[in-house]
């Protein structure tokens, strides 16, 4: 069965670009309705006694500070550094057509608490700047404001020429401050009028479908839920309808009424009974629907490689080319091919070498590269080819050779460790030489002095880049990162592995000799900050992949005293977390390393093992259980979000992460367990990834019907300009944050805090707090949807009608032969398609010897 691969076409009409210096060119691709809105009136945001701004927007340089809120039917900038020169702070709407020959009117009306000046024009949003219009036609004069003084200004100009990228902007910044700062200006009734002007064309609005599903597909034998809103108290009656319409299932739905993580009313479609294999199936109640979706077992067999390729695509130091790149509009030049970069002079931490770091992945939508970021994502990766060796399944896709479609496919190494291995061997470079002060401790991130705009291809990156101070938790990240690596090259290059243990016991050695270096928990231009406050977690983490390694009784000694011994966590705390639903993030990962000894056998007491495989299936019952009592699905539940210094309630940066990696604790619960709740549990979370959510929105680009089409990222930048390349499919977005922190979504009304956490999201590549993409938020995708592919593709547990599971639980093991035999004895009722093993027509003594056979491994199949 083919999966769905679709595309929306993006549906905005004006682009602004928020981030200082970016003068790209304004461009979309618009589905149009053939109607029109805004006949005559080219601004598109007027007034503001809605509270809405955009497409107005902030801008700062690197010295200009202001602070913007919407409020009291004004737009409201407080300058409080007005920097150098007077764009320094501006206010603009970009995206303006202006047609030759046509008569515009300009008016505006602004007060400032201060006596000051601003600058206005309409020009170009690059070069070559001309201006079309300023302030007393071209003189270009500033407009005086006194204290608490109404000012408004008209005046009109004809075109001279037409130009397709034109801004309205208000320079706010250097000289047009003389009164101290901070004062606020208050813009309102900002009109720019054509009486020629035809109007904005209206475009196709995103789905709002009452009923929620799963865009891409369901798996036949596992359990399949939907969300339907309804403020009815009653249960109501649902089909399930197949492509051509025809009803195939019907039931009640049951009320679940108000789910407060999504702000919506809402009953629970339950069509786990409904098994046939089939595409274009749509649930309806009434006269509401569903987006289509499919039943099968293959539905992520291309998107195991899309998400795992995520991580060639974002590769530094090489160029990406054809065929790997997949499509000829990804290719690019190599970004940073010599990354040789010094210590950033600025800070506390002093010393004169040069590292080259060249290679390895950038971390996001930046051009950074974290350790603590990359260790996390470099594990997730490993683990899915460590988790496959175990369990003997590394000939089959992505674990083996020439199975991902990269550089080093066919050299006869396993894909997935050549890419994680590109990765690894630069966060090896990382590491404080010997001779040095702090010898042996890692950097904790190296990045630009200052942010880069969208639509700014690596290789264009033209920002000093240095290397950040070491921390203990970056040199702990390496130390476990380094020795798993170590086990898993050992076959394969003897010489990687063992410079991989040595860097991760010189680090160790290093980490304990320094074990209070925390990173910083202030931002900074150019890079995130990925402060934590508490190690004692990479420490356990660290010790019990070393342990694993090498046997050493030094590092069993360490993890038994840790107060993390084989915890796996439901609830994180530390680092930029408070009291959030997960099992680990870079920031706590405690989790990995007790994931670590429960998989990899070793010299742990079997006990041991036994109670860490007990609390992973712990942690999966809790998070199984908040999925049960959400509307969605979502194993998360709200939790301290920090803004500005504020305390809110809401869901995490991120959150899509959260639950993502959740659903590889259900799966190795699965492996630990075979119980079948934990595989649904492990397909459940990707409901809500892929459509089961109060956004009707996929998640990930490329897949569903409502697919993420503009995550915030530098180079995957359409939207910002249209030389640029559409995301390749495959991508995660971090999904609903209660933050809110992008001007974006603050200046659409939103304010941190004003809305339901669930609902906290906006596809748009400005967005940064919600809809970015970053490697330790696809890692875990690649993980999951592998390993759903293994289990549906494979037929392992979820093939329709599994011959031999008498009972129906997606399973064939003792308590089939029990039910069998009731069913001989008494009658008593099982599935008798199943039972029928030997595919005769009778379930009889034949069907009974055959499954005890089978239970007794003298044979594999039916």
């Amino acid at each position: 069965m083919k999966k769905r691969l679709c595309r929306r076409v993006s549906f905005l009409v004006a682009f602004i670009v928020l981030l200082s210096g970016v003068f790209g060119t304004a461009a979309f691709a618009v589905e149009y309705t053939g109607n029109y809105f805004s006949v005559g009136e080219l601004i598109q945001q007027n007034n503001f006694n809605g509270g809405v701004g955009l497409p107005w927007h902030v801008v700062e340089s690197d010295t200009g500070k202001a602070v913007f809120d919407i409020s009291g039917g004004t737009y409201n900038v407080t300058i409080n550094n007005p920097g150098v020169n007077r764009w320094d702070v501006q206010l603009r709407h970009r995206g303006l057509k202006l047609e030759s020959g046509h008569k515009y009117t300009v008016k505006f009306t602004v007060t400032s608490s201060k006596a000051c000046q601003i600058y206005p024009k309409i020009g170009d949003q690059g070069e070559p700047y001309d201006e079309y219009w300023n302030y007393n036609n071209k003189s270009w004069a500033k407009v005086d404001l006194q204290a608490n003084v109404k000012k408004t200004v008209t005046e009109t100009f004809t075109m001279n020429g037409t130009k397709d990228t034109v801004e309205f902007a208000f320079h706010l910044g250097g000289d047009c401050a003389t009164s101290s700062a901070p004062y606020t200006l208050k813009f309102d009734e900002i009109y720019l009028t054509d009486p020629q002007f035809k109007g904005y064309p209206e475009v196709v609005p995103e789905p709002t479908n009452a009923i929620r599903v799963n865009q891409l597909g369901y798996f036949p034998n596992l359990t399949k839920l939907a969300t339907y809103v309804s403020s009815s108290t009653t249960a109501q009656n649902w089909s399930l309808k197949d492509s051509s319409g025809k009803v195939v299932a019907t039931g009640k739905t049951t009320v679940k009424g108000f789910d407060k993580s999504s702000g919506d009313d809402v009953h629970i479609i339950d069509f786990s009974s409904y098994k046939e294999i089939g595409t274009g199936y749509t649930l309806a109640v009434g006269s509401d629907d569903s987006l289509p979706f499919d039943i099968g077992t293959d539905m992520y067999s291309t998107m195991k490689y899309n998400a795992i390729k995520y991580f060639y695509h974002n590769r530094s130091g090489i160029a990406i080319t054809m065929p790997y790149a997949d499509r000829q509009d990804l290719t690019r030049p190599a970004g940073h091919p010599s990354d040789k970069l010094t210590p950033d002079p600025s800070k506390d931490y002093s010393a004169s070498y040069t590292l080259d770091i060249t290679g390895g992945w950038y971390d996001a939508g930046d051009h950074g590269k974290y350790v603590v970021n990359g260790g996390i994502s470099t594990w997730t990766v490993m683990n899915m080819y460590e988790r496959a060796k175990v369990l003997g399944k590394t000939s089959i896709a992505p674990y083996a050779d020439n199975t991902m479609n990269i550089p080093e496919s066919g050299n006869g190494l396993p894909d997935i460790l050549d890419e994680t291995r590109y990765n690894l061997k630069t966060l090896l470079k990382m590491q404080v030489p010997a001779g040095n002060t702090l010898a042996g401790m890692v950097h904790h991130k190296a990045h630009d002095e200052k942010w880069t705009a969208l639509a700014v291809r690596p290789d264009q990156d033209e920002q000093p880049r240095w290397l950040q101070p070491p921390s203990t938790a970056a040199t702990l990240n390496l130390a476990a990162i380094a020795a798993q690596g170590s086990r898993l090259w050992k076959e394969f290059d003897a010489s990687f592995a063992t410079t991989c243990l040595t860097a991760a016991e010189t680090a160790w050695d290093a980490a304990v000799a320094h074990p209070n270096i925390l990173a910083s928990m202030e931002q900074e231009s150019g890079g995130g900050a990925y402060g934590d406050d508490y190690v004692g977690d990479d420490f356990y983490w660290a010790a019990c992949e070393l342990y694993v390694t090498t046997g050493k009784a030094k590092y069993l000694d360490y993890i038994k005293s840790s107060k993390h011994y084989l915890e796996e966590p439901t609830e994180l705390n530390g680092g930029e977390d408070i009291g959030v639903t997960g099992c680990f993030d870079w920031g706590n990962t405690a989790g990995l390393g007790t994931i670590s000894l429960a998989l990899v056998p070793s010299s742990l007491p079997t006990a041991d093992v036994a109670t860490a495989k007990a609390n992973i299936k712990k942690a999966a019952d809790k998070f199984i259980s908040i999925a049960t009592s959400q509307g969605y699905g979502v194993p998360i539940v709200e939790s301290t979000v920090v803004v500005n210094g504020e305390k809110i309630t809401g869901f995490p940066w991120g959150s899509n992460s959260f639950a993502v990696n959740e659903a590889i604790v259900m799966a190795y619960a699965y492996e630990f367990s075979g119980e079948s709740k934990y595989l649904s549990g492990t397909a459940g979370v990707m409901d809500y990834i892929l459509g089961r959510n109060p956004n009707v929105q996929s998640y990930v680009t490329g897949y569903g019907d409502n697919p993420l089409e503009n995550p915030h990222h530098r180079f995957w930048a359409y939207q910002a300009d249209n030389t640029f390349p559409t995301a390749p499919a495959g991508c995660l977005s971090g999904g609903p944050n209660s933050g809110l922190q992008d001007p974006w979504v603050k200046g659409s009304g939103w304010l941190a805090g004003s809305r339901a956490p669930e609902k906290c999201f906006m596809d748009h590549i400005e967005s940064w707090s919600t809809n970015e993409v970053t490697i330790n938020w696809n890692a875990p995708l690649a993980w999951v949807s592998a390993y759903l592919d293994e289990k549906g593709s494979g037929g392992e547990v979820i093939t329709p009608g599994l011959l031999g599971d008498v009972n129906d639980d997606g399973t064939i093991d003792a308590l089939d032969f029990a039910a069998l035999k009731m069913y001989m004895l008494s009658g008593k009722e099982i599935n008798l398609k199943n039972a029928d093993v030997n595919k005769d027509g009778n379930v009889d003594a034949i069907d009974y010897a055959k499954v005890k056979l089978y239970l007794l491994g003298g044979i594999t199949q039916f």
